[in-house]
This record gives structure tokens, C-alpha cells and sequence, in this order.
């Protein structure tokens, strides 16, 4: 088998599920029905990181009813796969549930997961803060000390659909908007003088207010919903209110840190009607600015591409309301335009 663990496409009719089996799905959908003899069951999608197929528990007790709750991810530790209607069907005995800090080492690729892995982002986000100088520095350690809050940041996804919407997502795009940031600020800052280490730090932040702003699944760290805040406040706000805390414990004094920072947070969605109480009007915030949307916006074409694409082209992107174009390559390397299609384009 490609993969350590079982998967839909390993499955045969009649094979009998066990611990070492290594079975692990998500739980895309949970139901409890009623068979025609009166008995509950419980109806299941389970998916296992590439295909999606039925499952059902027969026999139901608590601990196999708590475990299969949609949005889940499961080890089957004891069950059996059978045709029903020609379809591939898991019959569930018995499962538990896959704790979050486990997923990445018994069942990566499960859920939907960042391009880096954890390590690989430690040592991104490290990097970083050795550019900044010392204030900026320790302002990015005390938000590091708090092992809630820096659980979630680099855990959680940085959306629930339009972009990162991946676990590890908000961490990855906010290192991602930081280096970019760091690669424009190093090029503007002769010509226009700007401070590097501030932008650097606030890129880092900026979108710490989605920890606030989402109701996380604890069994997947992904997102269920927006929290009652988020909807009513929002990330920007919510992000903004705590920095202006944190920037008030560390340095009191510093009124000049703590309003350049806040305005970068309160305006780095660029436009009013893109949810920014504020537009940039510092250098420093119109350069996090445009390193978000770009990386936001890169992230939600990337995403677009794939299976559904028709010919070349993706599905319309939802946040730009447009389709984009990706050239495709046959084995050969060639697009796949024929040559007399290509020579009639300049006719």
C-alpha cells in the first residue's frame, strides 16, 4: 500500500476491520435513523482523505455514539467493509475519537492541512522574529507565552472557505503575508523609508482576531461556525482590541507602538467595503495591506484549481467574483492548444 494507513481504495468486500488495520476516517455526516424493524442505527459518511463512502453502527452504545459525531475524526478499531447495492459500505463496531495533537502522526492528510508542516512553520515564524528589533521582539514572545491563545493561532484554519482553510491555514498565511512584507519593505525602505521591523511584527499579527472570531471543532481544529462575536464584532476589531492590551502591558508608555500597530490591524483589509474600519494611510499599512490580499487572493485561486476546472479555466473564485486561467501541459509539455490554434490567434 502508498499509504501507512487503510484507505477506501485498499478496501475489499468482506475484509475484517481491526486495531492494527490503522482505518481512520472524518466524519462528514451523522445520523441517527430507524430500521424497519423499530431498532435505531446510526447512518454515516465517512471520508478518509480522498474518497467518501457509507458507513453505518448497528449496534449503538455512548461511547461509539459520542465518537462518530459529524466532524470527527475516528480510528475504527474494530469492523467490517461489504457491497451493498454494488457501493463499498464500513460497518463501525467500535471507535474512537483521534485527538488533535495525534492527527498529523497517525492519520496526516485526513483533514485538509497547510503546504508546510508544523516544524517547517516554527522555524518560518523564528526566522521572522530575529528580524524585528527588541520592542517588537518581545511584544511577539508575550503573545507566544500564552499557550491558549498560541495553540490556536497555529492550529486553527485562517478561514472557513474563501482562503488558508486548512488547519495550520492562519498561521500560514500570516508567515506568508510577513515575508512578502519583509521582501517590499526591504525594497521600499531606501527609496521611501519605511520601518521594516514594525511591518514585519504587524504581518505577523494582524489576523490574531480569528481566534476570537471562529467556534472550533476540539476534535479536528477546524472550523464549525463563526462564534456570536465574530459575527458581531469581527476578527479586525477583535484582533485590534487585543493587541491594544497587549501592547498596553508590555509598554505602557508607548503610545506611538501601540497607534501604528492598531491602525495596521484596523486597515489591513485595505476598503470599507472589504470590512476595514480604516484605509491605510501610513506606508507601513499599505504594504501589510496588499501582502494580505495578495496572499489571500493567491491562496483562493490555488484552491480553485483542480478536478473542477473547466478545460483551463477555474470555477468563478467567490472573494474576486471571477474565473482564472491556468495553462495546462500535456505529457509532452505542451499547452494544449494545438499549434495551427495558436498560429490563427495572430491571422
Amino acid at each position: 500500500m502508498k499509504n501507512s494507513r487503510l484507505m477506501v481504495a485498499d478496501i475489499e468486500d468482506g475484509d475484517i476491520i481491526i486495531p492494527d488495520s490503522k482505518c481512520y476516517f472524518l466524519v462528514k455526516k451523522s445520523s441517527v435513523k430507524v430500521g424497519k424493524t423499530g431498532k435505531k442505527y446510526i447512518d454515516l459518511d465517512l471520508f478518509d482523505g480522498a474518497t467518501t463512502v457509507p458507513g453505518k453502527v448497528w449496534d449503538i452504545t455512548e461511547e461509539t455514539n459520542d465518537a462518530v459525531q459529524a466532524g470527527n475524526v475516528i480510528h475504527v478499531l474494530t469492523g467490517k467493509a461489504g457491497k451493498y447495492l454494488s457501493n463499498m459500505q464500513i460497518t463501525v463496531n467500535d471507535a474512537v475519537i483521534v485527538p488533535p495533537d495525534k492527527i498529523d502522526s497517525e492519520c496526516a492528510g485526513i483533514l485538509p492541512e497547510s503546504f508546510y508542516t508544523f516544524d517547517e512553520l516554527k522555524k518560518q515564524w523564528d526566522e521572522l522574529t530575529e528580524v524585528l528589533v527588541p520592542k517588537h521582539k518581545e511584544l511577539v514572545l508575550k503573545f507566544m507565552e500564552n499557550e491558549k491563545i498560541w495553540h490556536l493561532f497555529t492550529t486553527i484554519p485562517g478561514g472557513r472557505s474563501m482562503h488558508h482553510a486548512c488547519r495550520r491555514g492562519l498561521w500560514e498565511h500570516s508567515i506568508s503575508v510577513a515575508q512578502s512584507a519583509l521582501a517590499v519593505a526591504e525594497v521600499f525602505d531606501e527609496k521611501y523609508g519605511v520601518d521594516i521591523s514594525l511591518i514585519v511584527m504587524a504581518s505577523m499579527l494582524h489576523d490574531v482576531g480569528k481566534i476570537f472570531e471562529f467556534q472550533i471543532n476540539p476534535a479536528t481544529s477546524m472550523v464549525d461556525r463563526y462564534s456570536d462575536r465574530g459575527k458581531l464584532l469581527g476578527h479586525i476589531y477583535m484582533g485590534a482590541t487585543w493587541l491594544e492590551k497587549l501592547v498596553s502591558t508590555c509598554f505602557p508608555e508607548d503610545n506611538d507602538l501601540k497607534m501604528d500597530l492598531i491602525h495596521i490591524i484596523l486597515s489591513h483589509h485595505g476598503q470599507y467595503e472589504f470590512g476595514s474600519p480604516k484605509r491605510p494611510k501610513t506606508l507601513e499599512a499599505l504594504i501589510v495591506s496588499s501582502c494580505d490580499n495578495l496572499d489571500a487572493s493567491c491562496d483562493a485561486v490555488k484552491s480553485c484549481f483542480g478536478d473542477n476546472m473547466d478545460g483551463n479555466w477555474t470555477k468563478p473564485v467567490y472573494m474576486m467574483d471571477r474565473a482564472f486561467f491556468r495553462r495546462q501541459e500535456n505529457a509532452d509539455g505542451n499547452n494544449n492548444e494545438s499549434d495551427e490554434e495558436s498560429a490563427g490567434k495572430f491571422e
